[in-house]
């Protein structure tokens, strides 16, 4: 006797595919982008100020001295030493960042953007700079289209 195993492999299949579309998020178009500012710098330093891009070229509250970038002052690092901003832009957006930090001990503070469209590409661009107790460094991440 032959056993037919397609149907269930077919409803399983089926259910997983259900399962990955229930799973998107609908905000995230084709065309649009979700993009992640992250600084990571664990015991390192703390954060003065973090200018980001919003993506439209115009800040709306709390932007830096023309109006282009938000402005985020004295933003708190997670236990693990990660600060992140993250937002949803279309296609044709700008990404831009700078981070200005002081440093508590020697190391290497990384700052990243990340983006990824919504059929899941991911791309980014890191920079890193050295730390050292008492010491300003900032960390800029250059203009970039998506």
């Amino acid at each position: 006797m032959r056993h037919h195993r397609l149907p269930l492999l077919a409803g399983a299949v089926s259910l997983g595919l259900a399962f990955a579309v229930a799973g998107c998020d609908v905000s995230t178009s084709v065309g649009s982008y979700y993009v992640t500012y992250r600084v990571n710098m664990l015991g390192l330093g703390t954060i003065d100020s973090v200018l980001y891009s919003p993506g439209t070229g115009k800040c709306t509250s709390s932007c830096n001295a023309d109006s282009t970038l938000n402005r985020v002052t004295n933003p708190s690092l997670t236990s693990l030493g990660i600060y992140s901003i993250e937002l949803f832009l279309p296609s044709g957006a700008t990404a831009q960042a700078t981070l200005y930090g002081s440093g508590t001990a020697a190391g290497t503070a990384q700052f990243a953007v990340i983006w990824m469209t919504a059929s899941g590409t991911i791309r980014g661009d890191s920079l890193t700079a050295a730390t050292a107790a008492a010491t300003k460094f900032s960390i800029s991440i250059p203009k970039m289209t998506l």
